[in-house]
Parts: structure tokens; C-alpha cells; sequence
């Protein structure tokens, strides 16, 4: 059985996981590439007399070009953290289901109205103390993350039954698809003292 470390994101859009993983992967190859340089020339692996010398001698110049490069470096990394954080704040969320009938006429679904008349469903179930829910995909292929957060006096189980077959039959209906992939994700109280099959 798999657990919360084998789900998939579900609120980050494919470009920003694919953004963290190189940004990541090269901010670790630069330290680990440091930090094996700094070691090498402390223990004098690169020369006896490297391993003494000081960063900037005393009374050493500092070429012209050195702090226009410090500089534009600086630059460099700035804006590479801005675009990082830009990439960070897109989700995969969608904001509006735009629903075309076979006459040609399209509707209009906001996704938050949606997602709260799913969650006062979900609320409703015994055993369910809240229920959150956000839309991703796209129009075409609109996919439900729900998480339940459960009051430990219920059986988890049955209570997703309730929600996949009930609850999620109505949502189908509503948006007149025969799919609609959903995540369910059920919260457990602490201290519950159950065991799951």
C-alpha cells in the first residue's frame, strides 16, 4: 500500500515541478562542487602552499572588472529568484469550466462555486468534519482533488463509498461528463487507534 510520499502533486503545475527539480539539482551541483574545491585546497591536495595563502592578500588591488562581474552576478541571481518565485506562485487550478451543450449554446461554471457545493456535500456525510476541493485540467478534461478530513467516528471506508459513488455521481451529472478523474484524500485524526485494511 502506498502512502502520502507516493501521490503525485496536485496543486503544481507540471512546469513548476520540472523548474524546482533543475533549479535544485543545479543549486546542489554548485555547492557540492564548492565545498569539494574548498576542501581540496584546505587539506593541500592542490598544493601545500595554496593551502596557506589567504583569500585577498593584505594590501592586494582588486582588478576593475571585479566588481561589475560581482555586480551582474548579483543581478543574475536576483532574477533568477524572481522567476523562480513566479514559477512557484502558478497552479494547476482552474477557475472556470466553460460547458458546451449539443445545441451550441456554452455555459459559464465558476470552478469555487463548484468545488463549495461538493464540499457542503462532503460535510455532510456522517463522519466527515471538513471537506476541501479544487479543480485542475482543463475544460475539456477537468480532474477533482477533494480532501476529507475525517472525525475518527465514521469508517473511513464507508465513507469513501459515500463520497466516490454518491457525491461523485452527483458532481458527473451536474457537469454532464461520464468521467470526472478525481483524488480523494482522507485525513485521519491522530490517536484514532484504528487499523485499515
Amino acid at each position: 500500500m502506498s502512502g502520502p510520499a507516493a501521490l503525485a502533486p496536485a496543486t503544481r503545475t507540471p512546469g513548476a515541478v520540472r523548474a524546482n527539480r533543475v533549479v535544485l539539482a543545479v543549486l546542489g551541483l554548485l555547492l557540492l562542487a564548492g565545498g569539494v574545491l574548498v576542501l581540496l585546497l584546505g587539506l593541500g591536495v592542490l598544493g601545500a602552499a595554496r593551502a596557506d595563502l589567504a583569500v585577498l592578500p593584505p594590501g592586494a588591488a582588486v582588478p576593475g572588472w571585479t566588481w561589475p562581474v560581482v555586480g551582474a552576478a548579483g543581478v543574475l541571481v536576483a532574477a533568477l529568484s524572481a522567476w523562480w518565485l513566479v514559477v512557484q506562485s502558478r497552479t494547476d487550478r482552474l477557475a472556470r469550466l466553460r460547458l458546451e451543450d449539443a445545441d451550441g449554446g456554452r455555459t459559464v461554471l465558476e470552478g469555487a462555486a463548484l468545488t463549495r457545493a461538493l464540499e457542503e456535500q462532503v460535510e455532510a456525510v456522517p463522519g466527515v468534519a471538513r471537506a476541501s476541493a479544487h479543480l485542475s485540467g482543463t475544460s475539456a478534461a477537468p480532474r477533482l482533488h477533494l480532501r476529507v478530513r475525517l472525525t475518527g467516528r465514521a469508517d473511513p471506508a464507508q465513507v469513501h463509498r459515500t463520497v466516490t459513488g454518491e457525491v461523485l455521481a452527483q458532481a458527473r451529472a451536474a457537469l454532464e461528463v461520464d468521467r470526472l478523474p478525481t483524488r480523494v484524500e482522507l485525513d485521519l485524526p491522530r490517536g484514532t487507534g484504528r487499523t485499515l485494511a
